[in-house]
């Protein structure tokens, strides 16, 4: 193309749904997606930096009317899942925060995992649903109830039992996993929750558990995961009993965080390719990756759907 007609293109929406998809669903940076479409367009699109840039400004101001159908639907959710991931913003730590549902994912950006954090974003005041979370308390004070991740407690279980050779730990976790799958059978033929006689028989054998392994870690105290092991089994016995075990009581609530984690992964592997340069990068990704896994969810193609987006079209009903 002569260089005197390149400044007058006009780039379609096309060619724009497909930066972004490059950049955020495939995690390419921009001088990698500037080099695909230049190749793939035999070189007649030599797209600059900051028109890449400019495009993921657009589509964040095009899809906030996505994120608003994310979060309500999420909002309206019985559950939902709440995970944290660490990222670095120009070298410096910040987090990233995802709320999610099978087929809802909002991610925020913020500076630390401080409750003060979580209060200045709407959403969290307004969830009245059942949290799944791993052990933090940093949602103290926000939904109807909490539900710990047994996949959580079982790998610090694992710690514990393959390095001290503790018999109860592992007792523990093969309770877990054995009221699980139980539970999940139940699900399967139709029944909503253990009987009142069974539920209590249940808490016994795990109290009886607790009551074994206290004995147990109380005659090796010279153990180097001592104090690893206490915090666990004090956990388990008083402040987080309720949490741990709630997925027995409540058959409508997973027993693990798996969907969050799951949410997350595109951000760990994100870090380990690239970085965020500023605040606002971070903050676009996290909006446009909302998006992109919510449209991944629902079986919706993701570039159709941007395309749709950079039109002024809303995907997500």
């Amino acid at each position: 193309m002569p260089k005197k007609y390149k400044k007058h293109i006009v780039y379609g929406d096309n060619i724009k749904a497909l930066a972004v998809d490059l950049m955020y669903e495939s995690y390419n940076s921009t001088d990698a997606t500037q080099n695909i479409i230049s190749s793939i367009t035999d070189n007649c699109l030599e797209i600059p930096k900051s028109t890449l840039i400019n495009w993921s400004n657009e589509a964040k101001e095009n899809l906030m009317p996505e994120i608003e159908n994310i979060e309500t639907e999420i909002l309206n959710s019985y559950y939902a899942h709440f995970d944290e991931s660490q990222i670095k913003i120009n070298g410096e730590a910040s987090n990233e925060l995802c709320a999610c549902t099978k087929k809802h994912t909002r991610i925020w950006t913020m500076k630390s995992k401080k409750h003060e954090e979580l209060e200045k974003i709407d959403f969290f005041k307004s969830f009245m649903g059942v949290i799944i979370k791993d052990g933090t308390d940093l949602y103290n004070g926000f939904g109807l109830a909490f539900s710990q991740c047994i996949s959580h407690i079982q790998r610090y279980l694992k710690g514990i039992y393959e390095f001290n050779g503790h018999k109860e730990p592992k007792k523990m976790s093969r309770f877990l996993t054995k009221y699980n799958d139980y539970r999940n059978q139940l699900i399967k033929n139709g029944i909503e929750k253990f009987s009142v006689h069974e539920y209590q028989r249940i808490i016994n054998e795990y109290e009886e558990i607790i009551r074994r392994w206290k004995k147990e870690w109380m005659y090796d105290k010279s153990n180097p995961q001592y104090e690893d092991e206490r915090r666990l089994l004090s956990r388990m016995e008083d402040s987080d009993k309720e949490q741990i075990l709630y997925f027995l009581k409540d058959f409508k609530v997973p027993a693990t965080n798996n969907q969050a984690e799951t949410d997350q992964r595109n951000i760990k592997i994100k870090q380990k390719i690239g970085k965020f340069r500023s605040v606002d990068g971070a903050e676009i990704y996290a909006i446009i990756r909302s998006c992109i896994n919510t449209y991944k969810k629902q079986g919706i193609n993701v570039y159709h759907a941007l395309i749709k987006m950079f039109k002024g079209e809303i995907v997500i009903a």
